[in-house]
């Protein structure tokens, strides 16, 4: 007999409502609720998370993580240490290995790991030179992160006059201002001659989103990024979706209550201020003191908010808002057994890599895929982010077995502008150029598979309604969507026009991928605004410029 649903009662009011329950909002529900508030969080889907989920779309016992999977959060992250993650049984594991790109068709790879010594050493082995100037920059750049980018991150951002005089009174920031004006591209392969090594480099910085902008001047701060991250990825024990669990129960324990299946529909307003949300099946809950949306910039404001309390300039902006240009177009995969990448007989560790670029032999291949997107066609060139997520945690299979995923860069739109929509026939053709391409590097990559799903981004939009045409990051990472015009200027400070609402998801500075960034950030906003005793640590972007000095 099937089950019966039953829609699920909501309070009459609450302090608080957050709309989505994706991980930023668990996120600043969970801070907010330790002031005292009593904070409900509406969730359209059945499950909370967002994209940060892990589901048995192959075969039983097959966990694949859908959208997030690597993550740099530890135990002294901040947001780990605030909410006390530890508690809730959530680990994070740590891959000696931290990328692979196969090249020479094949026979050879470029593996970096967490060590740096032995990242250098195998550098070395290409080029001497790249390898004595990587140990050089290296330092250069982890400086960086360490004093501005990373500090910044858990920070409104500074209007972009202010920011860039404050940046110019240091050495340091002046450095930093150098290198972010250029591109992305331009550092890397200015900095390294080495194919390899520059294919590394380029394609860490297309797993955060910036593929599409990877030659706009102006991008150059996310290669300091790439080189320092690509040795401190992690992956969470279970799959992502443990880290949402824990999330909500750090969130629930203070006293934070979430409901699925309830999509907000809109946003009342009375006398300039956000009083209340009405779900789509008529529900109602009534917000005393704020409402905060996990959903985009646009579709909070132009959907579920008259666009009449907004004033014409802000409509038109949101309304041309920069989506983000490209999807990941993905394959999962249950494997009987690991495949034998032909690298393997001089690199046995291979396999235990957190990330590998394949088809990424140089930089050239992904800018066969940048152009792609900007024409907005998809390659013949297949190159795949991929990961055999089972070798470093083999809690998510069967004994014995494996998992695997790849994810390929696509344009988000076709030629015409019109969102791509991909087809059954679609998904057939990409996943018989995905499975070709890891027979490239593991020849008998076919004889080792079980069970396969596709995951378009269609499907990704179907599924997540936040995630338009799989639009991940919440908008573009150009530098005109980027700091205090992510996504427009009256609203990168987590605040609208609209007394009471809050933005704090990913369309919000600092953007997309899983750090729970815009969620503290706009904890925080909320909390000024209300006048609470904030009990957590906070950054000042004023203060960590004026201390580079």
């Amino acid at each position: 007999m099937a089950l019966m649903t039953h829609t699920q009662p909501l309070p009459d009011e609450v302090d608080g409502v957050f709309v989505g329950g994706g991980h930023n909002s668990l996120v600043a529900a969970a801070y907010l609720a330790r002031c005292g508030l009593d904070v409900l969080v509406l969730e359209a889907n059945s499950t909370l998370g967002g994209g940060v989920t892990t589901e048995e779309i192959t075969l039983p016992q097959f966990r694949h993580n859908l959208h997030a999977f690597f993550v740099r959060w530890t135990a002294d992250y901040t947001i780990w240490n605030d909410l006390d993650l530890d508690r809730y049984g959530v680990q994070a594991i740590f891959p000696e290995v931290q990328n692979a790109v196969p090249f020479d068709g094949g026979q050879r790879a470029l593996l970096n790991y967490r060590d740096i010594d032995r990242s250098v050493a195998a550098i070395a082995a290409l080029s001497p030179a790249d390898a004595d100037t990587y140990r050089q920059v290296h330092a250069e750049f982890t400086e960086i992160v360490d004093r501005i980018e990373a500090p910044l991150r858990f920070a409104p951002p500074l209007a972009k006059d202010e920011f860039r005089e404050r940046l110019a009174r240091s050495g340091l920031g002046r450095r930093y201002l150098e290198l972010a004006d250029r591109s992305a591209l331009d550092v890397i392969n200015d900095t390294f001659s080495a194919e390899p090594l520059r294919a590394l480099l380029a394609f860490n910085v297309a797993v955060r989103g910036y593929l599409p902008v990877i030659d706009e001047p102006g991008t150059g701060y996310c290669a300091v990024l790439a080189l320092v991250n690509s040795h401190q990825g992690r992956m969470i024990r279970g799959g992502s979706y443990e880290m949402a669990k824990a999330l909500y129960a750090s969130g629930y324990d203070a006293g934070v209550r979430a409901v699925n299946n309830s999509r907000v529909a809109s946003i009342e307003v009375s006398d300039g201020r956000a009083v209340a949300v009405e779900t789509d099946d008529g529900r109602r809950v009534r917000a005393r003191r704020f409402v905060a949306s996990n959903v985009p910039a646009d579709q909070t404001l132009l959907d579920m908010v008259e666009p009449s309390h907004l004033d014409d300039a802000l409509v038109m902006a949101l309304r041309n808002h920069r989506a983000l240009e490209e999807g990941l177009f993905g394959v999962h995969f249950a494997l009987g057994r690991p495949p034998r990448f032909t690298a393997a007989a001089e690199q046995p560790e291979i396999l235990g890599s957190l990330n590998f670029a394949l088809g990424y032999e140089s930089h050239e291949d992904l800018l066969i895929d940048h152009r792609a997107i900007a024409e907005r066609v998809v390659p013949d060139h297949t190159g795949l982010h991929s990961s055999f997520p089972t070798v470093n945690d083999p809690t998510q299979a069967p004994p014995g077995a494996h998992t695997t995923f790849a994810w390929q860069f696509v344009a988000a739109r076709e030629p015409d502008g019109a969102d791509r929509v991909w087809t059954q026939a679609d998904n057939d053709r990409q996943v018989k150029a995905v499975i070709e391409c890891y027979r490239r590097y593991a020849p008998d990559f076919e004889d080792c598979v079980l069970g396969v799903a596709a995951h378009s981004p269609t499907d990704t939009g179907a599924h997540l309604t936040s995630m338009p045409r799989g639009d991940r990051h919440h908008g573009s990472f150009h530098p005109d969507n980027w700091g205090a015009d992510r996504p427009h200027r009256s609203v990168s400070d987590y605040r609208t026009p609209v007394d009471g609402l809050y933005l704090c998801g990913s369309s919000q500075h600092p953007g997309g991928s899983f750090t729970g960034n815009p969620g503290f950030n706009a904890a925080g906003a909320i909390a000024d605004d209300l006048g609470l005793q904030v009990w957590w640590p906070r950054r000042d972007a004023t203060a960590v410029l004026d201390a580079l000095t």
